[in-house]
């Protein structure tokens, strides 16, 4: 024997069996720690940390209980009792930031015991209420037990620990068996043979207490001193910080999942929005593969004919490691039926362990796919506090029921179930909504779009020369010559931007197109188009040299389609009623329709009149439209007047400068969409019944809402309507094209006009004769004859 162990037996292995021996009879897992202390004493720290690591490792991948290793670790350094085992607490460092809050605290107790050279140690978490605490036992009181043993509950009185988890402070007792403040002393088994107790909380970093940590110091040794109170202190504090982090990784990592799952069911929507199966698809899998479900159905509810509906299946088979979801032949059944059913109607969870042995499941699914169901989890899907669809999870591959936590973890997708019905439904709408519309834009584009028999006509048509004569004139009035107006704009164009600027085809298109867009309402009607149009065409013939090619052809054709498919009303009409208009254009509402029917014109097929201009040439005469279009806002022309008038009366006005061009072009607008105020009396007085008798219709359909019109729209007071006149000549005419005479000398006879009508309303104010009338001394001092029609 002894020639044996000389030769076979290591020194390390006789000195351990001689330290067994020696404190035989005492407890198991101390006198495991004390060997394990003595094998690390006097041996390279490096070494020592290299070897535990590598074990700690081996036994975490075997499955090795986290709290179990580090309470070995802190037994280990107790026994050891060397401070350079400081260099082994950072090997650790890198486990705490991936284990949970417990683990965390086990090492932050290896820290105290190794800064303070304690003889023993405990550890305290909090109760279910948190208002008691928990022995942690490496091991448990008795083999299969837990491993937290009730302790004390937190208050004063009893224990150490529980004073420390009632106070939040760090307490350092001498003699614990003769502090009358604890009369349960530290509270274990050994109590009798602890004189010095250092207890520390361990807060969050909002203050909340996570546990206790208790060291202790034997009779006969030194009591913990102040400076080991520092120690433990300032370990504590570096710890915290520790459990903090460990929070956040944990928190980051969870959200994480969540996040990739959103992303994942996400992309699937945006990537294959026309494929809204596939959403439904992926939903179900993360479901399946969630609980560990063999198979997954989902049905949606037709609550009006109170039945559940699918056509899509999980047939069982896998393509790829992922389920396949086969459409088939819709199914229906009374929601009255099956466990589908009952949670349709009462929108109430159901974990059915055995499905045959419930009388609510329904057979005939199973009848029809030809698969046996044995267990069920079936989740209502609601939105909107409707239940729209039932998702079920049919038998746990584990061979076992469900279980609660199949129940939790469901939850969450169902809230993504019903997303994704949402928009399934919804896609659907707007689907069946596109086939109305597409069918409504057929039928709109026969009313819209003008013949081949009109354009044609168009092309051959002639102006009288007397006419071409008379439009260069401010005053021309083109009431009498309905037929001819498209011959006028045509006219018009071919003046201003040349005969060959345009293909005549298209161009004839446009123009009977533009005609067909314009509604038959009393004032803003394809007579008001064309008599805008035929203003701005008499300013750009008396100043050529004033604007460029470009800008010539956006204001001309930006008049002429300036009111296209105007309703009659006016933007707070639109805007008061919450209108789909008002919905679609918050500001200038009818501004921004007319544009965007102007460019809905030009995309017609044969209608392009802009199509041989090269892109930047096209951009920039689409933006002068817009901006000229959008001019005709009269809660826009106030400001824009009133900025131009500065500029006129102390010099500043440069027409060079791009965005002092744009004013005077809007102020140009808001002239031509009022010229009708300029035209002689006879016209100007009947123009002026159109408008009102528009304003009339608005205000009657506001008094049809209960609301009532400002007195310009309502009909009662019609009486009002030359005072009407007069405040808005006075208010809003004049300025403008008192402005614009300034600007453009030109335009001084429109001025003129509006001064002769302004005194004909003072004499209708003052009930004077206005019958009998001769024009002002400014339009018989215009070039040409005048044409007047009584």
């Amino acid at each position: 024997m002894d020639e044996y162990v000389q030769e076979s037996i290591s020194t390390d292995m006789l000195e351990r069996w001689i330290l067994k021996k020696k404190h035989r009879g005492e407890d198991a897992s101390s006198v495991n720690a004390l060997l394990e202390g003595t094998r690390y004493q006097n041996r390279n720290m490096q070494e020592v940390v290299y070897e535990l690591n590598m074990q700690i490792e081996q036994r975490l991948d075997a499955g090795g209980d986290h709290k179990f290793l580090l309470f070995e670790l802190c037994s280990i350094i107790q026994a050891g009792a060397d401070t350079s085992f400081w260099n082994l607490l950072f090997t650790f460092a890198f486990y705490c930031q991936m284990l949970s809050n417990n683990f965390s605290l086990l090492f932050i107790l290896l820290l105290l015991v190794a800064g303070t050279g304690a003889d023993g140690f405990a550890l305290y978490f909090l109760g279910e209420c948190n208002n008691s605490l928990c022995l942690f036992t490496p091991t448990g009181p008795l083999e299969g037990q837990q491993r937290l043993i009730p302790s004390f509950p937190i208050g004063y009185g009893f224990t150490v620990s529980a004073h420390v988890a009632k106070t939040r402070q760090t307490l350092l007792v001498d003699d614990v068996l003769g502090d009358e403040r604890f009369p349960q002393g530290v509270g274990i088994d050994n109590e009798r043979q602890i004189q010095s107790v250092l207890c520390l909380p361990v807060l969050t970093a909002n203050s909340d207490l996570v546990g206790v940590v208790e060291l202790h110091r034997r009779w006969g040794k030194e009591p913990f001193l102040a400076w080991h109170q520092q120690v433990a202190t300032a370990n504590l504090s570096w710890a915290s910080v520790a459990i903090h982090k460990v929070q956040l990784c944990q928190g980051l990592s969870k959200q994480t999942e969540l996040n990739d799952f959103l992303l994942n069911v996400s992309r699937t929507y945006f990537d294959d929005i026309v494929a809204i199966d596939s959403l439904l698809e992926h939903i179900m899998i993360y479901a399946k593969n969630l609980v560990n479900a063999d198979r997954c159905a989902l049905f949606q509810v037709d609550h009006s004919n109170n039945e559940l509906y699918s056509d899509l299946f999980d047939v069982g088979e896998e393509k790829e490691g992922q389920p396949v979801f086969r459409k088939t032949k819709e199914i229906r059944f009374s929601i009255d039926k099956g466990i589908a059913g009952q949670v349709a109607k009462t929108g109430v969870i159901l974990n059915i362990a055995d499905a045959y042995a419930d009388d609510r499941f329904n057979r005939e699914v199973d009848l029809y796919t030809g698969y046996t169901t044995r267990n069920i989890l079936c989740m209502p899907i609601v939105s909107r506090g409707l239940v729209i669809g039932v998702i079920q999870m049919v038998n746990k591959r584990s061979g076992g029921a469900f279980s609660n936590t199949d129940e939790n973890n469901f939850k969450m997708f169902a809230v993504f179930c019903a997303l994704a019905l949402h928009c399934a439904n919804m896609y659907h709408r707007i689907r069946h909504s596109e086939c109305i519309f597409r069918v409504t834009l057929e039928k709109l584009a026969y009313h819209t779009v003008c013949t081949a028999e009109e354009w044609q006509n168009l092309m051959s048509c002639v102006i009288p020369l007397h006419l071409k004569k008379e439009m260069k004139l401010f005053h021309f009035d083109i009431g009498p010559y309905e037929e001819l107006w498209p011959t006028f704009v045509l006219s018009m164009v071919h003046s201003i931007c040349g005969p060959n600027s345009f293909e005549l085809d298209k161009l004839c298109r446009f123009i009977m197109s533009v005609r067909r867009n314009y509604r038959r309402v009393p004032y803003h009607n394809w007579k008001h188009a064309v008599t805008v149009a035929h203003c701005m065409f008499v300013i750009l013939h008396k100043a050529p040299d004033f604007f460029t090619e470009l800008e010539r052809k956006g204001l001309l054709f930006a008049c002429l389609c300036h009111d296209l498919d105007h309703r009659g009303y006016t933007n707070s009409y639109f805007q008061k009623f919450d209108t789909p208009l008002s919905a679609l254009y918050s500001t200038s509402t009818m501004e921004q329709h007319h544009f965007a029917q102007t460019v809905a014109i030009l995309q017609l097929e044969g209608h392009n009149i802009f199509g041989m201009m090269s892109s930047s040439d096209y951009e920039q005469v689409l933006e002068i439209i817009r901006k000229a279009i959008i001019a005709t806002d009269l809660a826009l022309y106030f400001g824009n007047q009133k900025q131009l008038d500065t500029m006129v009366k102390n010099g500043s006005l440069d027409v060079e400068n791009q965005a002092h061009r744009e004013r005077v072009f809007g102020l140009m607008m808001t002239a031509c969409d009022l010229c009708s105020v300029t035209k002689l009396w006879p016209v100007t007085r009947k123009i002026a019944n159109d408008i009102y008798a528009e304003f009339w219709v608005e205000g009657d359909e506001i008094k049809q809402k209960g609301q009532q019109p400002i007195p310009m729209m309502d009909r009662d007071k019609e009486d009002e309507m030359p005072q009407g006149q007069i405040g808005f000549y006075n208010g809003v005419a004049i300025p403008c094209f008192t402005t614009l005479a300034a600007i453009l000398s030109v335009t001084s006879p429109l001025l003129q006009g509006i001064r002769d009508n302004l005194a004909q309303w003072e004499r209708v104010v003052r009930g004077e004769d206005t019958s009998v009338w001769f024009p002002g001394e400014s339009q018989l001092s215009e070039d040409l004859p005048v044409r007047v029609e009584d």
